[in-house]
């Protein structure tokens, strides 16, 4: 039989070559990946694309060059969302890989489009609106004033004013010129209902919302009605102001 010490020795030997095969197999792994399949497939100087999108065309040029990229505008858009000169797209997308020195080609934003607002004085309410529609421009509300001369009704002021520029889709508000005298309604019971849809409903009839007071309730809902003034079955005017009370949970 092996004596102890004999058996000890081998035990070592055993051990130190089968550390030297590992590590003689581990380092042909790493010089295999890292030098043999690149030079087989060609894809030794291949990087993984930036994220770009949201940046300024200066911040992601220099960031394309420090990855070994160049940069190409393709094109430039409007855009609500992205300001203007900042990345809205990119091809390839972020995380792909390309091979060093090739193109990333962006889309460039060129701010929010903007347009001018025209000059609709003496128009009919359906055709300014007809015409604010076509030019992207949302309906706002209409101010109503009543005029003794024998005119036709027409607009006869805007909100921003005509020859302003505005984002596409803002809300222009209108002053409206009626002829005649103003009619006479009774004022109903707006308690219990819901302050932006009353306010919405109460300037499309012509009337406006001459102030809103915000009282704490416990108990109810944000942006109910609590109060109003005129008081329910009160003769009001068409165009007149309404008070209304509103409530908060702060």
């Amino acid at each position: 039989m092996m004596s102890e010490s004999r058996k000890k020795g081998f035990l070592r030997k055993v051990a130190f070559y089968a550390f030297i095969i590992i590590t003689a197999f581990l380092v042909g792994i790493v010089i295999f990946n890292s030098f043999i399949i690149p030079k087989l497939v060609g894809r030794g100087d291949i990087v993984l694309v930036p994220e770009i999108r949201g940046l300024s065309v200066e911040s992601a040029r220099s960031k394309c060059s420090n990855a070994g990229y160049n940069l190409k505008i393709t094109a430039r858009e409007h855009s609500a969302e992205i300001p203007g000169g900042a990345i809205i797209s990119q091809i390839p997308q972020p995380g792909e890989g390309l091979k060093e020195r090739r193109t990333i080609q962006v889309i460039v934003s060129a701010g929010q489009k903007m347009i001018v607002v025209p000059d609709l004085e003496g128009e009919s309410l359906r055709q300014a609106w007809l015409t604010l529609q076509g030019m992207g421009i949302r309906r706002g509300k209409v101010s109503r004033v009543f005029s003794y001369k024998d005119s036709k009704n027409s607009v006869i002021g805007l909100s921003p004013c005509a020859g302003s520029e505005v984002p596409v889709g803002s809300q222009v508000d209108l002053l409206f010129s009626i002829y005649g005298i103003s009619r006479t309604f009774l004022m109903p019971d707006l308690v219990g209902m819901d302050m932006p849809f009353v306010k919405d409903r109460l300037e499309r009839l012509g009337f406006k919302i001459g102030r809103i007071v915000n009282k704490r309730a416990e108990n109810g809902f944000p942006n109910t009605i609590l109060a109003q003034s005129p008081v329910v079955g009160s003769a009001i005017k068409e165009g007149e102001a309404v008070e209304i009370t509103v409530s908060t949970v702060k």
